[in-house]
């Protein structure tokens, strides 16, 4: 890259020394920390420690509490840091013999999107209409995670339109405000686009087995279609956190933690919601 030839020979000391490259992180990640919580991470002699951070120069500093940051050409060694290993985000899930796991969570399909998202496009609009007349059709929609039933009809796709799209929203907010990734907006919409997909088989599955009437209580469910819910929901949170690790190319972890705030944030919006707009669940 040429960022990095374009790095001073002190960058390129410090991104060489593997403890040096996990101190750097890990004040980059922690945004100032003291000597103390520095010895807590890395469990040193004080003579080596200290040996890393003056070999670290002028890549951190100290405030008047003598806390360590990092100056401005350490946050552009710990970006190439980060950048390095988000590169190879990808094969960092790696299912091993379950290895067809990966088809089955579509990442050639999210990795095609990524690669062309204008051509990609089309289809993903196509599926996009299908699942709206879908919802209008059976006049019930996932608000968000839950199927409810609707009326009137027509009001279905509209809802399922704002739902697709808040959880896009919140999506890419999360990834922008911790993670900086704010780069493949398209194509991280039409993978939300394709998640939504066995959300709303499951809504179809419901207004067969209730012949389009619904309980007015969760615990009104028979308790296997409570048991289908929880696995769609599952299936939905697999697909998003492989669509973020290949769409946005980020470490299995980070897009985990994203994942996790995503299905917290529409979860508690979907009661919200639901409560407001007195459907069923």
């Amino acid at each position: 890259m040429n960022s990095k030839k374009q790095s001073s020979p002190e960058i390129w000391k410090a991104l060489s020394n593997q403890i040096r490259r996990d101190l750097l992180s890990f004040i980059g990640e922690r945004k100032i920390v003291t000597f103390t919580e520095i010895q807590d991470r890395f469990h040193m002699k004080v003579g080596t420690l200290y040996h890393h951070l003056d070999t670290l120069g002028s890549l951190i500093a100290q405030d008047s509490t003598k806390r360590y940051f990092l100056t401005e050409k350490g946050k552009r060694s710990y970006a190439l840091i980060e950048d390095e290993l988000d590169v190879s985000a990808p094969s960092h899930i790696a299912y091993g013999k379950f290895a067809f796991l990966h088809v089955i969570f579509l990442r050639p399909i999210f990795r095609f999107i990524k690669n062309d998202s204008i051509r990609s496009l089309g289809f993903t609009l196509l599926l996009f209409i299908g699942l709206l007349v879908t919802t209008y059709f059976i006049s019930a929609v996932p608000i968000f995670l839950f199927p409810s039933f609707i009326e009137p009809s027509f009001v279905s796709p509209f809802v399922f339109m704002i739902s697709t799209a808040i959880t896009y929203l919140i999506c890419e907010f999360l990834l922008s405000i911790l993670f900086r990734k704010t780069t493949d907006k398209l194509a991280l919409f039409q993978g939300v686009i394709i998640i939504q997909t066995p959300l709303v088989l499951l809504t179809v599955i419901q207004s067969l087995v209730f012949d389009f009437t619904f309980p007015t209580s969760l615990f009104d469910l028979d308790v296997w279609f409570i048991i289908l819910i929880f696995i769609v929901q599952l299936i939905f949170v697999a697909l998003l956190l492989e669509s973020i690790v290949v769409i946005k190319e980020i470490r299995f972890e980070k897009a985990g933690v994203t994942a996790l705030f995503v299905v917290f944030i529409i979860n508690a919006l979907s009661f919200i919601i639901m409560n407001l707009l007195e459907v069923s669940i």
